[in-house]
């Protein structure tokens, strides 16, 4: 898929606004003024697409975790706990930053009130 085609555009901004709308009790996101530098975008010296594909091969690695979708710039994917497996959403979005690009991101807990700070380290 070509980076900027309108599938990958809608997956980028579906990414963007939710990544947007930032952290709560079972939620975490990352952003640039955030106090907990778990919390602050990563960025690397490659283009957008190789970031994503670099954090595909990533994740596979990671016990637990599963990519449920890559499209473009956008990873998606899920962590399931090891004793009550419960499941937490994961995207990350791969944006142009200088000569590299800029990692952000979010998880999100599908059940429960509160994380624990499970997806502030799913994002560390």
């Amino acid at each position: 898929m070509e980076i900027g085609s309108p599938v990958e555009s809608s997956a980028a901004a579906e990414a963007r606004a939710l990544i947007e709308r930032g952290s709560g009790p079972n939620i975490a996101a990352t952003e640039a003024g955030a106090s907990d530098s778990r919390l602050h975008p990563r960025t690397l010296p490659l283009g957008p697409a190789d970031a994503a594909e670099r954090v595909v091969r990533a994740i596979v690695r990671l016990p637990r975790w599963r990519v449920t979708g890559h499209v473009g710039t956008v990873v998606s994917a899920t962590r399931t706990s090891r004793l009550f497996r419960f499941v937490d959403d994961v995207v990350v979005l791969a944006e142009p930053a200088g000569n590299g690009s800029m990692l952000r991101a979010r998880s999100a807990s599908r059940i429960g009130r509160r994380d624990f700070g499970q997806n502030r380290r799913n994002l560390a």
